[in-house]
């Protein structure tokens, strides 16, 4: 916080202790709003991670701290708008909280660093399990500079916010010795804002590419692409914060009034920042969650009309769909398309109709078990670099097995297959061929 020269300090009013101007109660509750939203997206990608992927790993570990690091910010925000001064103009603070709200705005700089930080580590971490051993070297050497130079921009914001002032303390001691001096803190603040949302552009467009070069339709690849970067949204709030900070620090005297909203743009930042890099887990739990559901209500019984939907459903679903999922882009993957060459092929024994009674019992009485032949290796034993990633079971996309949903259907109730005597004369003979 700058201290104001004499000729800025005689054209203030005089102080209102007492019944401030406020700016109200906006960052209060955006606050609380994103905090919450925060805290949903993790918890269910926690849940994701360890009990519908069983996948927990080390980019989980890095958005729980970047969590913890985002409660502490939004923690700091509150207390320096509702008690600390940070909402009214300067000129309303008392002088024995001036010191307060100097030691609570550094705070906020150096938690706001480590909670963007351990998020785009946490999204290079998941770039590393997409690729794993496939080889694709190229992409790994980009996560690696990505990652150093996150870890850069940290230590050097975390630097420069300490060690602003010579010594530490002149930062926040109010009145101001004579003895110490710093750094200007609008240009220093506006350069790491800058180099802070370069990490974040970084960050997003980083797996764009590798993305684009899949074997799959364009609209896919574009449904994937937009998935990894909703973080663009993350930028635009950046941009906001990176114009309050030059406005609040570097056009004005009075920080606490114009800096209000950079408060609220910081906390929106960080906050949005670790949603969007929950998105590819949560993913995956609304897949199973969606597929789930059509499960449970496919075997609901009501009536022969009801049957007759569930026969054609069952008939038609061996056939492939013209209707896909934007998002669900393993749909086109390449052995998507050659499922007998590149996943394994599905042999479905016929069931012994000896003594059978034509009734549709029999097909649920008859266990028909499935067996999957291994994969055959590609290029002389090598799968290429691309399928190799994309089959890894790393991949965050891929969809449910489809050999798991044909072992279901020996699961089937009895109850669930109506007798033929139920049914109408010209259904009898349609049940009887099956």
């Amino acid at each position: 916080m700058r201290f104001p020269p004499l000729e800025v300090l005689s054209t203030w009013p005089t102080p209102n202790y007492e019944n401030p101007e406020t700016r109200g109660q906006a960052s209060l509750i955006v606050n609380i709003i994103f905090l919450f939203l925060v805290l949903v997206a993790v918890a269910l990608r926690v849940y994701s991670r360890t009990s519908v992927r069983r996948w927990f790993g080390l980019d989980d570990i890095m958005i729980g701290l970047a969590t913890l690091f985002t409660i502490g910010l939004t923690v700091v925000v509150v207390l320096a708008n509702e008690r600390y001064g940070w909402n009214r103009h300067i000129y309303d603070i008392p002088f024995e909280r001036i010191e307060a709200a100097n030691i609570i705005a550094l705070t906020a700089k150096c938690t706001f660093t480590m909670a963007a930080t351990f998020t785009r580590l946490s999204l290079c971490m998941f770039y590393y399990r997409l690729v794993g051993d496939s080889g694709v070297n190229w992409f790994r050497w980009v996560v690696h500079a990505n990652v150093a130079f996150t870890i850069a921009v940290c230590i050097t914001f975390v630097f420069l916010s300490v060690f602003l002032c010579t010594p530490v303390q002149y930062y926040w001691e109010f009145p101001p010795s004579t003895d110490g001096h710093c750094l200007d803190e609008g240009i220093a603040t506006l350069a790491a804002g800058i180099l802070n949302l370069s990490a974040d552009l970084l960050a997003t467009i980083t797996p764009i590419p590798l993305v684009m070069r899949l074997n799959m339709r364009l609209k896919y690849r574009i449904g994937v692409s937009i998935l990894f970067g909703l973080g663009f949204i993350v930028i635009v709030a950046g941009i906001v914060r990176t114009y309050y900070i030059w406005k609040g620090l570097m056009d004005t005297y009075d920080a606490t009034w114009y800096a209000y909203p950079l408060w609220i743009a910081a906390a929106v930042e960080i906050d949005v920042g670790v949603i969007c890099a929950c998105a590819p887990a949560l993913k995956t739990l609304f897949h199973f969650s969606s597929s789930n559901t059509q499960g449970y209500y496919s075997q609901e019984p009501s009536g022969p009309s009801s049957q007759r939907a569930a026969k054609e459903s069952h008939t038609n679903s061996s056939k492939p769909s013209s209707k896909r999922s934007f998002f669900n882009a393993t749909a086109k993957l390449p052995w998507s398309q050659n499922s007998r060459s590149q996943k394994g092929s599905v042999r479905i024994p016929e069931p012994d109709t000896t003594g059978s009674t034509g009734s549709w019992l029999d097909m649920a009485k008859s266990r028909t078990e499935v067996t999957c032949e291994p994969a055959t290796p590609q290029r002389g034993g090598r799968t290429a670099p691309a399928l190799e990633i994309m089959r890894r079971d790393s991949v965050e996309l891929e969809s449910l097995c489809y050999a798991r949903t044909v072992s279901s259907v020996s699961h089937h109730e009895p109850s669930y297959f109506p007798d033929e005597r139920h049914l109408a004369p010209s259904e009898q003979g349609f049940a009887k061929r099956y």
